[in-house]
């Protein structure tokens, strides 16, 4: 139960209040002490009935509504002790005669909410024999979860995921169904497998896709005049001459899928109509083989719908189709007999449990303990033979204590002897869940606003989470390093999916699985922590209690919210239709549509309708304000309460907007702030104020007085003039990770000049030279720099110089690199003293000598990009066993390469290969000879090379995308 913790979390900061400098006015810290006494008495009681059992049993007896009423008031005591912070300086600055009216003002406020308190504990009191059962309950069972809740804290951060090459109990499934995929037949053929949620289809699906790349990259090519039965084993990008994996999912956005579908298969569809889509995408497919998976079919209609952008072709052209529902599969193919999948057996069960629990890549039972075994079993089987309820409670006694009592304990707590299958696994999931601490519960329940199965992004998320204030501040720990924290105890606990890349170590997108968002959306909305609504209409009773509200309906709906000024986060999916109207308190909003959107964690806000703008939106107490994508955003934004002071994050990216739209508002909580990709070129200067703020990107707009702005992490987008200055800016941003910027003198190149120009000379010359020294001090001041982009026009004299780069490489933390503009002769050629460098993008550098020497020294880089002739010289070399750990090399519009020397022993661990409009080059084979990991040769926009590389990639085993 998160109220007891709520409340405690409330009572620190009003104890935090009541030593602040508000409560010296004249009787407002008697009254603040009081509701901490208050609050403290209502801890206790939750503290000692913080189980989900009692909650049920709450519900049971009607006694449900006393939690809610207990949140509502604890948010009203939040929001308005968060007002009086907000005014703390302005009430010392008025005249003395009138801060007894203030003082009583607030008094009379903190009188209310203790009277609400009251009033909840009195209504609870008429019940005591309930009070009495839920308390003996809550006695006998903290004894149970005192032992298994010991090691909570000791979450191992190793993936219990087994590989990717490992299934349990579905060997003869993937065989059978890599065959049918590579069995030439004179038709298009629809394979279905069908399950119940957390059966498995999505993996043993992602399993067949991968295992037919690896069969199909051994060996001969099967076409179609090949014998009846015989094994292909040509990489799937030549016998599939597209390939693509959709996720459907429930609410199906046919436009959206087709363009997800578009984005893999090659082919451009710009339009906005979802016929003309698939007319466009049955065309580009008409003579191609393809291979087409459907994961997570909801409807018939979705798949009829989807299935006319699909030709039915007689070339072996194949759709593997994953869907809860038999007949949807067969409707699809009736000639085509679907793969049904069952539970696991209970033997089975156990051996994926057991290796999920001890953190093996391989199923092996042997590594239970005797002892354990017993119960081991009786685990197992509550799970109902779903790998996904297996994996799971597997992840949560993962990381507690190998021991019966804790076992026993964790099986004791379990009720679902009388459920279906499906609630099983709800009630495996929950209990995860309910292991949590607090603020990884509302980090969790967030993430049932995202669309099942979206890919999300880490960043973004960690950011919402911050603004919706679920992060606290630890003691040496930003809360961004925190936040990360839970987002990686949560994919330790297998409620979140971390979504790996093969060359880059770490992630930067997570996903949930479907139940699991539905058991987060399940528990948002039974503790009122958000709504998400699929499609019925909000209702006002229902409604106004919701302080966060996402929305995900297709269709017109009406919905009506008369609690809008206490909406904290506003959450409207693209999706959303124009004809969908919504009423805020009196105000109507309309939502602008959007075609299509990636998979990111993506809100809407509204367009209003222009007959009812007289009168502003009250939104008092947003704290997340997302518009990301909208192009029809105009003056409308400015109905909306400009009074924006309780505001956290605010994007305007991607929009049409031209100017800031709330130039009136203070913003004094604003944390992060994001216009790229708009015309705003000016901020009102409240923003060179904004103590708190964290992040923000800007449009490539001149720089704003920053001195002040010392809680910046990341500050993207500005353009910097080297001077005095902002080298005073720079130096005062001691907590800056993230930099972008480019650099301008004002000083434009002209074409009539050489290209041997002696820019040093020029630079000498003109004062840039001192210009770049001051910059280089700046740059060396920042020592927690992560991530850096600097960038120089190519319309200028300036280089980037050996100072500036110097700077930058002092920085023990520093991983990224990108530098896009000319830059010294001589840069790449000295010592690189990098300590932790994992990722180098040259862009436009016109290199006239091979830096990959030094390059190569680098023992930790991990991705290379060379692009836009960032290199100006016909051959480079790589001395003998050079970048060791690297494993992406991309190479892209060096027009004047034509030879790559690689020495022996180098790029051991090199996977993926790219190499793009490179015309002079003459061949990859070298370079692909001395590799022994590399999974995927890209190139494109080079057809002289591909008849050799072809064959080398066809005996090596390696995927060519061309």
């Amino acid at each position: 139960m998160a109220e007891g913790a709520f409340l405690s979390s409330l009572v620190d900061r009003l104890s935090a209040t009541a030593l602040s400098g508000i409560t010296s006015l004249w009787g407002v810290k008697q009254q603040v002490d009081s509701l901490i006494h208050e609050l403290q008495a209502v801890e206790c009681f939750l503290k000692d009935a913080d189980l989900r059992e009692i909650r049920r049993q709450a519900t049971s007896n009607n006694n449900w509504f006393w939690l809610h009423s207990l949140r509502d008031a604890a948010y009203d005591a939040e929001d308005l002790i968060e007002n009086v912070e907000l005014h703390e300086g302005r009430y010392h600055t008025l005249n003395p005669l009138l801060q007894p009216l203030n003082s009583y003002r607030f008094a009379k406020q903190i009188n209310e909410i203790k009277s609400r308190f009251q009033s909840i504990i009195d209504g609870w009191a008429k019940n005591a024999s309930m009070l009495r059962e839920l308390r003996d309950m809550s006695s006998s069972s903290s004894s149970s979860s005192s032992v298994a809740s010991a090691a909570d804290s000791l979450w191992r951060r190793s993936s219990c995921h087994l590989g990717d090459d490992v299934v349990v109990g579905r060997e003869d499934e993937v065989g059978m169904i890599v065959d049918r995929l590579l069995r030439c037949t004179a038709h298009r053929e629809v394979v279905g497998i069908v399950g119940m949620g957390g059966i498995g289809k999505t993996t043993l699906a992602s399993l067949v896709y991968n295992k037919v790349s690896a069969i199909q990259t051994g060996g001969t090519s099967l076409r179609p005049d090949s014998p009846k039965g015989t094994s292909s084993r040509s990489s799937v990008e030549r016998y599939f001459d597209a390939c693509a994996w959709v996720p459907v999912g429930q609410n199906a956005d046919a436009l959206g899928l087709l363009k997800i579908t578009s984005a893999q298969i090659g082919v451009e569809l710009n339009l906005t109509q979802v016929a003309a889509a698939k007319n466009a995408m049955f065309r580009f497919l008409q003579h191609k083989r393809y291979l087409i998976v459907l994961d997570d079919v909801w409807a018939t209609e979705t798949w009829l719908e989807l299935s006319e952008a699909f030709p039915k072709s007689t070339n072996g052209s194949k759709i593997l189709l994953t869907t809860r529902f038999k007949e949807i599969a067969v409707s699809a193919d009736p000639s085509s007999l679907p793969y049904e999948l069952d539970p696991l057996s209970e033997e089975l069960s156990f051996k994926l449990f057991i290796s999920k629990v001890f953190g093996l890549n391989h199923v092996d039972t042997t590594s239970c303990p005797p002892q354990l075994r017993d119960v081991g079993h009786q685990l197992s089987k509550k799970c109902g033979g779903l790998p996904l309820a297996l994996v799971v409670l597997g992840g949560l006694l993962s990381g507690k204590e190998k021991q019966v009592v804790v076992w026993r304990n964790i099986l004791k707590s379990m009720k679902w002897s009388n459920c279906e299958a499906g609630n099983q696994c709800l009630e495996i999931l929950a209990l995860s869940y309910n292991c949590l601490p607090y603020h990884m519960k509302l980090c969790f329940m967030y993430l049932g606003a995202f669309k099942e199965e979206t890919e999300i992004s880490v960043s973004k998320l960690i950011k919402l989470w911050i603004g919706d204030d679920f992060i606290p501040q630890q003691d040496g720990k930003t809360k961004e390093e925190t936040a990360n924290d839970y987002l990686h105890e949560l994919i330790q606990r297998c409620l979140v999916q971390p979504l790996l890349s093969a060359h880059k170590q770490g992630f930067k997108r997570v996903r949930i699985h479907g139940l699991l968002c539905e058991l987060a959306r399940s528990e948002a909305r039974e503790s009122r922590f958000f709504y998400c609504e699929n499609g019925d209409a909000v209702s006002r009773a229902e409604g106004k209690y919701y302080r966060r509200l996402a929305l995900h309906t297709k269709f017109t709906a009406f919905h009506e919210l008369s609690n809008s000024e206490k909406l904290r986060s506003l959450l409207i999916f693209p999706g959303v239709m124009e004809s969908c109207v919504i009423t805020v308190g009196h105000q109507a909003f309309r939502p602008f549509s959007r075609a299509f959107c990636h998979a990111f964690f993506l809100f809407s806000l509204w367009g209003f309708q222009h007959n009812i703008l007289e009168q502003k939106t009250s939104m008092q107490y947003i704290r997340v304000l997302e518009l990301e994508g909208h192009k029809r955003l105009a003056c409308d934004l400015k109905s909306v309460q400009s009074n924006l002071n309780h505001l956290r994050y605010m994007s305007l990216r991607n929009t049409n907007l031209g100017e800031f739209p709330f130039p009136e508002s203070n913003f004094p909580l604003l944390q992060t702030l994001d216009i790229r990709g708009t015309s705003i070129r000016k901020l009102p200067c409240i923003f060179e104020t904004l103590d708190n703020l964290r992040h923000i990107y800007l449009n490539w707009m001149v720089s704003l007085d920053i001195r002040r702005l010392t809680n910046l992490q990341t500050l993207h987008g500005v353009i910097i003039h080297p001077n005095r200055q902002a080298e005073r800016d720079l130096m005062a941003l001691t907590n800056l990770r993230k930099l972008r910027f480019r650099t301008w003198w004002g000083v434009e190149y002209r074409p009539e000049f050489p290209n041997e120009f002696d820019f040093d000379r020029y630079n000498a010359q003109s004062g840039m030279e001192n210009e770049n020294r001051s910059l280089a001090k700046s740059l060396r001041q920042l020592g927690n720099l992560h991530s850096i982009f600097i960038m120089i026009p190519f319309a200028t004299f300036q280089r980037i110089t050996s100072d500036v780069v110097q700077a930058v490489t002092s920085h023990e933390q520093l991983h990224k690199l990108k530098l896009q503009g000319r830059v010294h002769r001589h840069l790449l050629l000295e010592d690189l003293h990098f300590s932790c460098i994992k990722s180098i993008t040259l862009s436009g550098s016109w290199i006239a000598s091979s830096p990959m020497e030094s390059l190569g020294s680098l023992t930790t880089l991990c991705e290379l990009k060379l692009k836009d002739n960032a290199l100006w010289c016909s051959e480079v070399s790589c001395l003998q066993d050079s970048f060791p750990e690297l494993r992406y090399l991309k190479i892209s519009g060096l027009k004047k390469l034509k030879v790559f020397h690689v020495g022996n022993g180098s790029f051991p661990n090199l996977t993926r290969f790219s190499i793009h409009e490179c015309t002079e080059f003459l061949s990859t084979v070298e370079v692909m000879e001395h590799t022994t990991r590399l999974q995927v040769l890209k190139i494109k926009e080079m057809p002289s090379v591909l008849p050799d590389v072809t064959d080398f990639c066809h005996s090596r085993n390696i995927n060519l995308i061309s």
